[in-house]
């Protein structure tokens, strides 16, 4: 649905225009006028006939403060428009006879006095003081105000900026409008003075509510707020009394007076108000940028305090001590030259609130102007304004070069500086020039390096929003494209980052959509032209209506692709330039680049973040495995019972963080020990979960301390085949020793068969444990045996997982169980952990550093 342009709004706007440039130009004509006329200067004292202020010319004249006018040239004295008339509209060198009486009743002094204007050519400082606040001061401030109010006619802030760029300059205009013809002066006076006396309040208001108001409810909200109330609006009464005895006195002063008289009481505190509000704005903007937390917002708030500090700190200094300490005209105070220095950085305010706005974009202003009118009309200003000074400079020279009291040599001296500035002023402008191409228009000046530079920079970041953001904004920035939006693929392509734009959670594109399809075909960027039927977004087929509609919210004018290989990771859509200019082939090219870097930064960004997800698992995963050999640590004993004429030893070394290996040591009643090893198929979590089944399963049966080993074997096969997958098994042997009969009653499930060596007669004698059956776990039901050995002092039991026994070399060479017997028979007189150490570090030896692929277990038992 189209927008409704605020029609009346625009009305109310361009008859204001009119209307301030009426005054303006009237204005102008009449302090032209004035510079070459010696006018005596005369203030009368609102709703009366009092002098307040003669002029140095007046004094001489014979008027004095606080005579009474009577008449004017024999009109009788109604109000200023009066004198001001004679002052203004007579022939220089006419006299203007004016009436006076001074002292006080009964014996009031009458007299004449004449004045004459008289012919004066304009002093340099005459002419600084015209150009700068006269011309250059109220030029930006009305460009300003109007432009900011045009583009944004529905924004109170930017009527607001209006009214202040509309009041500030009042307050350097002072006692022209007194002259106008009938009629006219009294509505000139009328707006004058309504400006001027409402410039602290409007300065009030824009400090509370520029760029953003305060937080509601916040403490400084609320101060302001009471001052808003308490201050600012008793004050508006006062200024609008003032405006209405102003204008009355222009040709009626006495039926103001009684106004007058009634307020004249207030107008002193009313002046201190006057400074507290105008400070107040500076105060607002202060706390805005101190509090402030917004990079951006606190650089443009930065720059606008500095900037009005600077502008308003000289005057509001001297003219507070000139009017509240010393109650004298400023004029009085300081020569003329001192009083434009003093003016003259009041420029600064407008300019800073120009910079703040345009180049900062404080209120989101946008450039309406083409790019080529837009940028001739700045470096044909400043070319303006540089040959305007230039001339300046040569007339000052010239001028003061030919006055008949300087020596010749005085004259030699200010031609040569009249040069030298002249040739400074052309450089000063050269260079602001230059500046306002890198400010303002840098499509125009370096957007191939600032587009260079970003495809370069993009290389860096892996980041995937950083990323986006970076190439989304520069691009924005320097290309002056209000909308910008980066779609990504999945599923289907949705915008990922946007600039411009309201809610774009209703676009998307289909993989299969012909647009995303061209572009992956072509990979090349893809200008849209809606408009053009003959265009590729309305011939292809594949295009659909809904395709267009979205293209169309999305004000698409050029799509880049963002391409990797033969993948599309996702386009670019970039809207129409402000500048309404087409893309050119060199923005294409140069887009076309930071589209490719930016596209292959997505992918390293895509990789990244899967190798870091895939880092993170396996942090998990070895964080899991190592709380499991924790775990599993635990489930190996932890503390031997004390057997009667026993030593024995276990140790398990997994070949993983966790393994499948498993050895117990169980104390059984009567003094009897439980003996078990076992090697699960399988390594890892999984075989270390079935080891853990299997151990609870012996431990289940072993403390009914059975006398039939072979029985409890079966259970605890069938236990572990119903709590086991069906090819998840475990060789497994279980012993019971008997200390006092010294026999031990053992069942060998499918293990490895332990070794025994019995010492007789010196000799040791090697035999091994077999009897049992299958392995546990794979078979449900299975018929084991038990066998039984009645061991002697000295006798040696090794039982031992084939992690041992196949401990492998570099060369794939097998340990073997030859080798384990002869390390074995190397250790007499030794205790069970020695044996068991002797054990592990020859096959360590013969190993010599090769990876170990299977759980290492061994339990030693020996009998004293």
């Amino acid at each position: 649905m189209p927008t409704r342009r605020p029609i009346f709004r625009y009305i109310v706007l361009a008859v204001l225009f009119l209307i301030t440039a009426a005054y303006e130009a009237f204005y102008l004509r009449n302090i032209l006028e004035d510079e070459r006329r010696a006018v005596p200067l005369v203030i009368v004292k609102s709703a009366s006939n009092q002098i307040a202020f003669v002029s140095e010319i007046a004094a001489r004249a014979g008027l004095q403060v606080n005579d009474r006018i009577l008449s004017v040239n024999g009109v009788p004295y109604q109000g200023t428009g009066l004198l001001f008339d004679a002052l203004h509209h007579l022939p220089a060198g006419t006299p203007i006879l004016v009436k006076v009486q001074s002292g006080s009743p009964p014996h009031p002094e009458e007299r004449i006095v004449t004045l004459k204007v008289t012919s004066s050519p304009a002093t340099f400082w005459d002419i600084t003081g015209d150009v700068v606040l006269h011309i250059l001061l109220p030029g930006i401030s009305i460009l300003l105000g109007f432009w900011v109010a045009a583009r944004r006619p529905q924004d109170p802030l930017a009527w607001m900026l209006l009214a202040l760029m509309l009041t500030f300059p009042h307050i350097l205009q002072t006692h022209k409008v007194e002259g106008w013809l009938p009629g006219w002066r009294e509505a000139a006076m009328l707006y004058h003075m309504t400006l001027a006396t409402m410039l602290p309040v409007v300065m009030f208001l824009f400090g509370r509510f520029f760029p953003e108001p305060f937080p509601r409810g916040s403490g400084l909200d609320k101060t302001w707020k009471v001052m808003q109330w308490g201050i600012v609006l008793p004050y508006t009464v006062y200024a609008l009394a003032s405006v209405a005895v102003s204008v009355g006195d222009l040709s009626n002063f006495r039926a103001m007076a009684p106004l007058d008289h009634f307020f004249e009481r207030f107008d002193r505190p009313a002046l201190v108000v006057t400074y507290i509000l105008v400070v107040s704005f500076l105060a607002a903007v202060g706390c805005k940028y101190w509090l402030s937390r917004s990079s951006d917002a606190k650089r443009r708030l930065r720059i606008l305090f500095w900037g009005s500090i600077l502008a308003w700190t000289p005057v509001l200094i001297v003219s507070l001590y000139a009017r509240l300490v010393v109650q004298r005209p400023l004029s009085d105070l300081i020569p003329q030259w001192a009083m434009v220095l003093l003016l003259i950085p009041l420029v600064l305010f407008p300019l800073t609130l120009a910079y703040v706005i345009v180049v900062e974009k404080a209120m989101g202003v946008g450039i309406a102007l083409r790019q080529g009118l837009q940028y001739a009309f700045a470096r044909g200003g400043i070319r303006v304004l540089q040959a305007g000074v230039s001339a300046l400079v040569i007339w000052t020279a010239i001028t003061l070069a030919s006055h008949q009291s300087r020596a010749r040599w005085e004259k030699i001296i200010v031609i040569a500086l009249g040069v030298v500035a002249v040739f400074t002023v052309r450089r000063i402008g050269d260079r602001l020039r230059g500046w306002t191409d890198r400010r303002f228009f840098r499509e125009a000046y370096n957007a191939e390096q600032v587009l260079t530079e970003l495809s370069e920079q993009v290389r860096t970041l892996v980041e995937p929003k950083s990323l986006l953001e970076t190439v989304t904004r520069r691009i924005a920035s320097t290309l002056h494209i209000p909308r910008v939006a980066v779609l990504l693929g999945g599923d289907v392509y949705k915008p990922a980052y946007a600039v411009g734009y309201g809610d774009l959670s209703q676009v998307s594109f289909q993989p299969g959509a012909g647009t995303v399809r061209l572009l992956s075909q072509h990979k090349e960027p893809a200008q849209v032209y809606l408009s053009n039927p003959d265009a590729w977004v309305n011939t292809e087929e594949d295009v659909s209506d809904s395709e267009r509609a979205r293209l169309a919210e999305l004000g698409s004018e050029l799509l880049l692709p963002l391409a990797v290989r033969d993948k599309l990771l996702g386009f670019i859509s970039l809207g129409p330039k402000k500048s309404e200019e087409p893309y050119t082939g060199s923005d294409v090219r140069l887009l076309k680049s930071v589209a490719a870097q930016t596209g292959l930064a997505l992918e390293n960004a895509n990789l990244m973040r899967t190798i870091a997800d895939e880092v993170a698992q396996r942090e998990r995963l070895n964080r899991e495995v190592e709380i499991a050999r924790e775990v599993q640590e635990r489930l190996f004993p932890q503390k031997l019972p004390a057997i009667q004429g026993l030593d024995y030893a276990g140790h398990c070394r997994p070949a993983l963080g966790v393994g499948g290996d498993y050895y117990d040591f169980l104390a059984l009643p009567h003094g009897h020990l439980g003996v078990a090893i076992g090697d699960v198929s399988g390594k890892g979590i999984a075989a270390a979960l079935m080891m853990a089944s299997l151990q609870a399963s012996l431990r289940g049966e072993a403390t009914r301390a059975p006398e039939n080993l072979a029985v409890a074997v079966a259970n605890i096969n069938r236990l572990v085949y119903e709590a086991s997958q069906a090819n998840r098994y475990a060789t497994f042997f279980y012993g019971q020793y008997d200390p006092f009969a010294r026999t031990l009653a053992y069942v060998n499930a499918g293990h490895n068969a332990p070794m025994l060596f019995q010492a007789q007669g010196g000799a040791a004698r090697l035999s091994r444990l077999e009897v049992g059956g299958t392995v546990v776990g794979l078979i449900e039901s299975f018929p084991y045996q038990q066998g039984c050995v009645t061991l002697a002092p000295g006798d040696l039991l090794v039982a031992f997982t084939d992690g041992i026994s196949e401990a492998m070399n570099q060369e794939d060479e097998e340990w073997g169980e030859d080798r384990l017997i002869q390390t074995v028979k190397q250790c007499p007189g030794l205790d069970a952990q020695q044996i068991l150490n002797r054990i592990f570090v020859d096959a360590d030896s013969f190993v010599a550093g090769a990876p170990q692929h299977d759980d290492m277990t061994l339990v030693v038992l020996r009998v004293k």
